[in-house]
């Protein structure tokens, strides 16, 4: 559903339950931080095109939430302003699925820097599949 208001072009009307809200906020939370992740990186290795992703996309990001809690302010039903426990539960859910993310992500992460490192530190090394290779 949209709307249009005399501000700029039209909005895109959304209802959401309390599940669906804590879920988004949740999805918010991860892409924003999945972005200073990148921004850290950025800055580690010399890539100024990730700084820039976050650079654009944070503030986005951070005016949606503004909105929605703006939104959540103005509602007619109880428990306005703050977390209720089906919005927490459903945010919490999707807080969960990031740290797993993040703790995957880095070991990744350092399994490949070591393999990197490995292979630059070893350059003539012979690497072989089979044990019986080695004979």
């Amino acid at each position: 559903m949209t709307s249009d208001t005399p501000a700029g072009p039209p909005h895109l009307l959304l209802a959401l339950d309390r599940h669906e809200t804590g879920t988004l906020l949740g999805v918010l939370a991860w892409v924003m931080g999945g972005l200073e992740m990148m921004r850290d990186r950025a800055e580690a290795v010399g890539e100024p095109a990730l700084a820039e992703l976050h650079g654009t996309i944070t503030p986005r990001l951070e005016a949606m939430l503004t909105t929605m809690n703006e939104a959540r302010q103005r509602s007619p039903f109880e428990g306005v302003g703050q977390l209720e426990p089906e919005v927490e539960a459903a945010y919490a859910q999707v807080r969960q699925a990031f740290e797993a993310w993040i703790e995957l992500t880095a070991f990744e992460t350092a399994s490949a820097a070591a393999a990197s490192r490995t292979s630059t530190d070893m350059p003539d090394a012979e690497v072989s599949d089979n044990p019986s290779d080695e004979d």
